[in-house]
């Protein structure tokens, strides 16, 4: 088989964001926890881990889990302390202290075998038995993880007839159409118009029967669209619909705070404050409010007016080292450095492992003349993150300044390792390694070197650095916004494009990169055309990638690279000529580039040019005898057209002797087995290579192929039915498929054997 890279993987986890929604849903007493933290459970761990494990109870302080097996127990270790962080904060309590795991005894069914979803069967606790959850209304929801969510919060929410009133009514009303029963489709220009709607009417009437008792079901339609654009990744529509939220639930402190989340997210900060400073007036002791609010001043140099807020939250949470830590940065920036030291001091006795705190508590020192302490600070901050850059600078001006220079030099030779971009300090090490004499250890001829001055570094940049480097990618978001707020920056904004990309949302990373093409007023340059240009093919937007690639081209005509580049933008568009034309190029301009002749032979390849596609290939390993693709297309061409096999095996031995898991070369493999007329030795390799890869349509049409030769008609009956399901959801995807007419009539004649036996 052909190399089987290139599968595109779609984010679908929202539980980075769901804990703090959920939190809108109602306290309820012990009786139903259980049911609320399996609920919350799913969010926290994700859908994969949550198939392979059980809440089998709940004490005073512990979480009871059963798990599938011992394989399951270090990814959830691993992810016990945000999990504990994330339960208790959407049931709005801090009761759990610990998870206890315990393993599932083989005499008990396998959980694995559940449906993903935690207690999708379990009836609601004292659900009104006039409106059973799961009735037809239910029954309309296509999404099964949406149609559980309606479970629930049918009852979280109090919405009394909802599950039947509201699903059935605003999926009928004419504003909607079909657009409601799954939530899959897009919504329709603007947003739907309920008014009229029976739902919206008979809850009217319920509420001027019992004031207050029941909620808008608009609210509830907007609450679930909001779900359903977080787990997807879109966050500027989930905005959309939460800001109807609130404007619907005016008096729901929770969904406020969540709005100004999104806004944050999403760079709309005077939306943000302005709900912030709203709410605020309600709630005036909303810690979260008070913070998002402070640091949306602060970012507007409004640091006084920032300051009240990080103070407030100071008094309401004694505990928060981010509010001190705040409050600290924004004394600095007004020159108050003695009481600032005072606050990152106490961020130092609040979390003793907050490297920010150290970093600025040293950082102040310095300012205050003393680098001794500075020193200290600074490298308990530099011990609990080595590769701090800004601590181990200040760290370097510290020792320089108690004239320890010796040590000084080992901190900037450090550095020049850690960021070899770094002018400054590399012009500082090699001004003190050449008035540095080591044996009277002081600087040769009293030589006094000018005092370096240290940037002050953005306190978001480094706290989003930070959760980035967590893989905590929503929290690294919503501070790299704080940054763009002050200005335009190329390396947050591309970071910020890179998360989304991670996220399986090329066309919200696009955005950001258009974006600093707007508001930089820098000129095109070839690394931001590359960018957008593979956004865009990963947008599936090959038209417009070609057309950056060819203004990347223009800009630097002897850069082979663009070649290459333009080269797959071709072939992804089946302008095979023009892709030849442009590797072509890429090969004149660099003559030793193995990958550019595989590309050359795959090209030829798809052309129908096979002789020389193998002399291209053969090219490839002359430059890298280890190209083992080059080794696996050559062995592969070579039994597809049934030729050369014993040459064949030579290439896929040789492949695999260098990547020896690698599922496509396998199957390649048992290919060339089958086709020597060795099908016992095919299968075993065929069966291995299942093991090794993603679910592929032509590797089981192979699999058919070979049990069929084997007499093994049910099963290569089984393996044919799997790979038509497989190129059907494929087939848009590109790469080698199997004929779908040639599977159906392998099915066919299967299904006559079996019939006639």
């Amino acid at each position: 088989m052909k190399d089987g890279s290139g599968r595109t993987h779609r984010w679908a986890s929202i539980r980075n964001i769901l804990p703090d929604v959920l939190t809108a849903i109602p306290e309820q007493g012990d009786e139903d926890m259980t049911e609320r933290i399996g609920f919350v459970w799913e969010v926290l761990v994700g859908e994969k881990l949550a198939c392979h494990t059980r809440i089998i109870r709940v004490t005073e302080k512990t979480l009871f889990v059963q798990v599938d097996g011992p394989e399951w127990l270090a990814p959830l270790k691993a992810l016990d302390t945000r999990i504990l962080e994330g339960l208790n904060r959407s049931l709005r309590t801090s009761r759990f202290t610990r998870i206890h795991y315990d393993i599932r005894p083989e005499t008990q069914p396998s959980s694995s075998k559940r449906k993903p979803k935690r207690m999708r069967n379990t009836p609601l606790p004292n659900a009104n038995p006039t409106l059973p959850v799961g009735a037809d209304s239910l029954d309309r929801i296509q999404d099964p993880a949406l149609k559980e969510t309606l479970t629930r919060l049918a009852h979280k929410f109090r919405f009394v007839a909802l599950a039947l009133i509201a699903v059935t009514g605003l999926s009928n009303c004419a504003t909607i159409g079909d657009t409601m029963p799954g939530f899959d489709t897009e919504i329709q220009e603007g947003a739907p118009d309920f008014e009229n709607s029976y739902a919206v009417r008979h809850i009217s009437k319920l509420n001027e029967q019992n004031p207050g008792r029941f909620r808008d079901p608009r609210a509830y339609y907007h609450f679930m669209m909001d779900l359903k654009y977080e787990r997807e990744g879109d966050f500027d529509r989930a905005a959309e619909h939460y800001s109807k939220v609130v404007e619907l639930e005016t008096e729901h402190e929770p969904f406020l705070t969540h709005l100004m989340v999104l806004y944050q997210r999403i760079g709309k900060l005077e939306e943000a404050l302005q709900v912030g400073q709203r709410g605020l007036r309600k709630f005036p002791d909303n810690t979260r409010m008070h913070t998002i609010v402070g640091d949306i001043l602060a970012s507007r140099g409004r640091y006084e007016d920032a300051l009240t807020h990080y103070k407030k939250v100071s008094e309401l949470d004694p505990k928060s080292p981010r509010a001190f830590l705040m409050a600290g940065v924004a004394l600095r920036q007004l020159k108050q450095f003695d009481e600032a030291r005072d606050w990152f001091h106490k961020v130092s006795v609040i979390d003793p492992a907050n490297t920010l705190g150290f970093y600025y508590y040293g950082r102040t020192l310095l300012d205050t003349r003393d680098p001794a302490g500075a020193e200290d600070k600074l490298k308990k901050s530099v011990s609990l993150r080595p590769s701090m850059i800004e601590a181990r600078q200040a760290l370097a001006l510290a020792l320089e300044q108690q004239e320890k220079y010796q040590e000084a030099i080992t901190q900037y030779r450090i550095l020049k390792k850690l960021d070899p971009s770094n002018l400054q300090v590399a012009d500082r090490y090699d001004a003190l390694n050449e008035v540095w004499d080591p044996v009277t250890e002081k600087l040769s001829g009293n030589v006094t070197l000018p005092e370096m001055a240290l940037d002050e570094p953005d306190i978001h940049r480094m706290i989003g650095a930070i959760f980035y480097q967590q893989v905590m990618y929503l929290e690294a978001v919503d501070e790299f916004r704080l940054v763009l707020a002050k200005s335009e920056d190329r390396e947050v904004r591309f970071t910020i494009a890179r998360i989304y990309e991670v996220l399986g949302r090329p066309d919200k990373a696009i955005q950001e990169i258009e974006a600093y093409r707007r508001y930089s007023g820098e000129p095109d340059s070839v690394e931001v055309l590359l960018k957008l240009a593979r956004l865009y093919g990963l947008n599936e937007n090959m038209p417009q990638s070609v057309n950056l690639l060819d203004r990347a081209v223009e800009l630097d005509p002897h850069n082979h690279r663009l070649f290459h580049a333009l080269t797959l933008a071709y072939m992804s568009l089946n302008r095979n000529k023009e892709a030849l034309k442009a590797i072509d190029h890429a090969i004149a301009l660099n003559k030793s580039h193995d990958a550019y002749y595989f590309e050359k032979g795959a090209l030829l390849e798809r052309m129908g040019r096979y002789e020389d596609a193998i002399a291209n290939m053969t090219k490839a390993l002359e430059i890298n005898p280890n190209h083992s693709n080059a080794h696996n297309f050559i062995g592969y061409m070579y039994a597809s057209r049934n030729i050369k096999l014993d040459r064949a095996l030579y290439h896929l031995e040789q492949a695999l002797s260098i990547q020896p898991r690698n599922g496509y070369f396998l199957d390649s493999l048992g290919w060339i087995y089958y086709k020597k007329g060795e099908p016992e030795k095919a299968l075993a390799h065929i069966k291995k290579a299942l093991i090794y890869t993603e679910p592929d349509p032509v590797l089981y049409d192979h699999l058919g192929d070979i049990h069929f030769s084997l007499k093994n008609i049910g099963e290569a009956r089984k393996a044919w039915k799997t790979s038509l399901v497989l190129t059907r959801q494929k087939s848009s995807s590109g790469g080698e498929m199997p004929d779908l007419n040639l599977l159906q009539e392998k099915i066919r004649k299967a299904d006559e054997l079996l019939e006639g036996r």
